[in-house]
Formats: C-alpha cells, sequence, structure tokens
C-alpha cells in the first residue's frame, strides 16, 4: 500500500478513489469547476455558495481522475479556506444547486463507507491524545 506522502487518502487504494464520493462532474460541471479553479487561484473574491462548490468539485474531480496530487491540492484549498475564516457552511444547499443544474450526478461506482475509513484513519493517527 502507498504511504502518506503518495496518496493524500490514505489507507485508500488509489484506484478506489472514483468509489470514495455519491457524485461525479458531468461535462458541464467539469467547466464550472475550471471556471472556479481559475477565480480562485487568480484571487477572485468568490461567494460562500462559490468556495462550497469549489470544495466539492474539486474533490470529486480528483477522485474520479484518481490523482493523488490533485487531492493534496483539494486538501490545501480546504485547509487555507478554513484559516481565513471560509468554512464550510450550507454545503447541503450548494451541493443541490449543483445536482439540479445538472453539475453532477450520481456516482454508479460509488461504494457507502469507504471514504469513513480514510476519517477514522486520520482521527486515529493524527489527533493529539
Amino acid at each position: 500500500m502507498e504511504s502518506d506522502k503518495t496518496n493524500p487518502l490514505y489507507p485508500i487504494e488509489i484506484n478506489d478513489y472514483p468509489k470514495l464520493f455519491d457524485y461525479v462532474l458531468t461535462a458541464d460541471g467539469l467547466k464550472f469547476f475550471h471556471t472556479l479553479k481559475r477565480n480562485y487561484v487568480m484571487g477572485k473574491d468568490l461567494t460562500l455558495d462559490e468556495y462550497n462548490k469549489l470544495r466539492l468539485l474539486y474533490v470529486y474531480y480528483a477522485t474520479a481522475n484518481r490523482d493523488p496530487d490533485e487531492v493534496f491540492s483539494w486538501q490545501d484549498v480546504c485547509v487555507t479556506l478554513d484559516a481565513k475564516g471560509i468554512v464550510e457552511k450550507d454545503m447541503y444547499q450548494s451541493k443541490e444547486d449543483l445536482k439540479n443544474k445538472l453539475l453532477i450526478v450520481v456516482n454508479p461506482r460509488y461504494q457507502s463507507g469507504l471514504y469513513r475509513k480514510y476519517t477514522e484513519y486520520v482521527k486515529e493517527n493524527f489527533n493529539p491524545k
């Protein structure tokens, strides 16, 4: 199995990344993701809803493509936004909007509970005792 340095979602196997989340991007969702990401990278101010959507679309994009570097980038965006005080809020509504606009669709490969393996690993190994 890969180490944490090459696999940001360890102990999940990289080939299992596409099974982690309940939704995947559509072609229009991919375009929207790239627009949001470009605006973020260029330092443009986004609304809370846009930051929520960037977080969601980024992880769907990175895991669907089995791309550890993009997962590391997604994690960095989340940490950076949290540090700036831009925390996840009203995420449910942002996700519903993505679904309603058909920017994301149900992931047929989704495996319920798989992501929990990663979060439990993180809790066990990185929380100060």
